[in-house]
């Protein structure tokens, strides 16, 4: 059986409850969903668009964000968790805690 490379417009929408206006839409919303497009300009969406069109959907009917809530949280995704920062005066003493917890477990596993 030989996997399909790229898909219709219409075969997204149908394979994930959509219409296909939906998906022209989030073309133009999010900068992320960048189908390639033949000579006569059809779009033709990878296994890449349709799971990034799938977590579109996730985001706005799952988890209820508005469009520019939906951007704010798929630039959330992209990027990656914020990174921890400490106050300098507790970040050292933080810091040879978690080497004592880390050491710990390291006795434990082996």
């Amino acid at each position: 059986m030989v996997e399909k490379e790229f898909f219709s417009i219409k075969e997204v929408a149908d394979m994930l409850e959509l219409k296909p206006y939906i998906l022209r839409y989030w073309e133009k919303e999010f900068s992320i969903l960048r189908p390639k497009r033949n000579r006569v300009g059809r779009r033709y969406y990878t296994k890449k668009d349709i799971d990034i069109v799938r977590m579109i959907k996730n985001i706005l009917y799952e988890q209820g964000y508005t469009i520019a809530g939906g951007k704010k949280r798929i630039i959330q995704i992209i990027e990656g968790p914020e990174q921890l920062s400490l106050p300098l005066k507790n970040r050292n003493k933080f810091l040879r805690e978690l080497k004592e917890e880390l050491k710990k477990i390291s006795h434990i596993l082996r």
